[in-house]
C-alpha cells in the first residue's frame, strides 16, 4: 500500500502572519507620510484661493471707484462684497489717495484678511491712477 504524504504547507492558499504584518506596517508608513503632506496641500490650496478672491475683490473695488468717481466721499461707500467676506475672514479694505501730478492721483486699494490659522497674510494691493477733479470757479 502506498501512502501519499501531502505537504500541507506547500498547497495552502493564503498569507502567513509575517507577510500580513509586513504589509500592514508598509501601509501604515505610507499613511503616516501622506497625511501631513495632504494637510499641507490643503492649507496651500486654501491660501491660494483666498489670495485669488482678494485679488478679484480688489479689482472689483477699483472698478467701483472708477465708476463712482474719484472723491474721498466715494471711498466711504466701498465695502467688501458678501461673497468675498464669506471666504476672507475679518476682511478689511483700505483706500489711499496720493497726488502724483497736477492732474493725476494715485489710488491704492488694499484688501487684508485673517487666514484659517489666525494670521494676517500680506494684503493684496492694487494701484491705479485717476484724473483729479478740479472744481471750476
Amino acid at each position: 500500500m502506498k501512502h501519499s504524504h501531502r505537504n500541507s504547507t506547500s498547497n495552502r492558499g493564503g498569507f502567513t502572519m509575517l507577510e500580513l504584518t509586513v504589509a500592514a506596517t508598509l501601509l501604515g508608513t505610507v499613511f503616516v507620510v501622506t497625511l501631513p503632506l495632504l494637510k499641507h496641500v490643503r492649507v496651500s490650496r486654501d491660501a491660494a484661493q483666498q489670495q485669488f478672491i482678494a485679488q478679484q475683490e480688489a479689482a472689483n473695488l477699483m472698478e467701483q471707484l472708477a465708476v463712482n468717481g474719484s472723491s474721498d466721499a466715494a471711498d466711504d461707500a466701498i465695502t467688501i462684497s458678501p461673497e468675498a467676506a464669506s471666504h476672507l475672514h475679518d476682511a478689511d479694505v483700505t483706500i489711499t489717495r496720493e497726488p502724483e501730478h497736477i492732474n493725476l492721483q494715485r489710488v491704492t486699494v488694499a484688501v487684508s484678511w485673517t487666514n484659517d490659522s489666525g494670521e494676517r497674510p500680506v494684503p493684496v494691493k492694487l494701484t491705479a491712477w485717476f484724473p483729479t477733479t478740479r472744481e471750476t470757479p
